[in-house]
């Protein structure tokens, strides 16, 4: 099954939760985790004292344990028989445990719950250079892509691949000298109407553009650095290789070289 069938799963999940009145959801949170043998839903209320809300999550929660509702899945109806779901309470709410023995099935479940990470977080999957911890994101510019680029909070500036500027017909702007640990690098300043990172967005900023020898042995399109990245709050979540990245400074319409 890939990501896109889990969201279109996790969107149908969603479409089932019906008795569970909107002031309950508004006041509740869900959150979906990976481990070994499989992983959990949680629901809980947002408030400590809430009662009437913990005791409205923990009915939903128990009955969508009993219907195993994420069969939704065709990946995990196929493994009906090898999965086991278990309701039980917490504090402020309730878990679904979903677990197994079995390796297929395993995978169905996490896929699910990676899918469903990542519709609540809003959050972006990314993936490692070749034999390194380094971390890749799909990164969107002027509307094309996704392209490679490498997440870099050592790196004071962004920096676009020349090849990618060139094919966007992105027209060339002044020239500049850029400092990295590599030593200097001449680059182009480039306006982009757009640069997004899942639904992070920063539009008409300017951007440095180089044929970059480390993106090549990299095989990235680009480097996200601190200028884009000090504009917004970035958590990694490693173990579900996620990225999240919420807006936080709202001038989003300056160039980056100039932050």
């Amino acid at each position: 099954m890939n990501v896109r069938t889990g969201i279109a799963a996790g969107l149908l999940l969603s479409s089932t939760i019906g008795s569970m009145n909107a002031t309950a959801m508004e006041l509740s949170t869900r959150r979906y985790r990976l481990d070994k043998e499989g992983g959990f839903i949680e629901a809980l209320a947002t408030q400590p004292g809430d009662s009437q809300t913990r005791d409205e999550v923990r009915q939903e929660l128990q009955k969508e344990a009993r219907n195993q509702i994420p069969l939704a899945t065709p990946a995990l109806k196929q493994h009906q028989k090898e999965i086991k779901y278990h309701y039980e309470n917490t504090a402020r709410g309730g878990k679904i445990r979903i677990s197994t023995k079995s390796r297929e099935a395993l995978l169905a479940v996490q896929e699910f719950l990676h899918s469903q990470i990542t519709l609540e977080h809003r959050a972006v999957m990314f993936d490692f250079v070749n034999n390194t911890s380094l971390v890749v994101i799909p990164v969107t510019i002027n509307g094309s892509g996704p392209y490679r680029f490498l997440l870099d909070t050592g790196a004071s500036n962004t920096i676009l691949s020349a090849n990618v500027a060139d094919r966007l017909g992105i027209p060339k702007g002044a020239s500049r000298t850029l400092l990295t640990a590599g030593g200097n690098l001449a680059v182009t300043v480039r306006l982009v109407a757009s640069l997004n990172v899942g639904s992070a967005q920063l539009e008409n900023v300017g951007i440095a553009v180089a044929n970059f020898d480390l993106m090549k042995t990299l095989n990235v399109d680009g480097i996200l650095g601190s200028d884009y990245l000090r504009r917004f709050k970035v958590s990694i979540d490693y173990d579900n290789q996620l990225v999240n990245i919420e807006p936080y400074c709202p001038a989003t319409t300056s160039s980056l070289l100039d932050a």
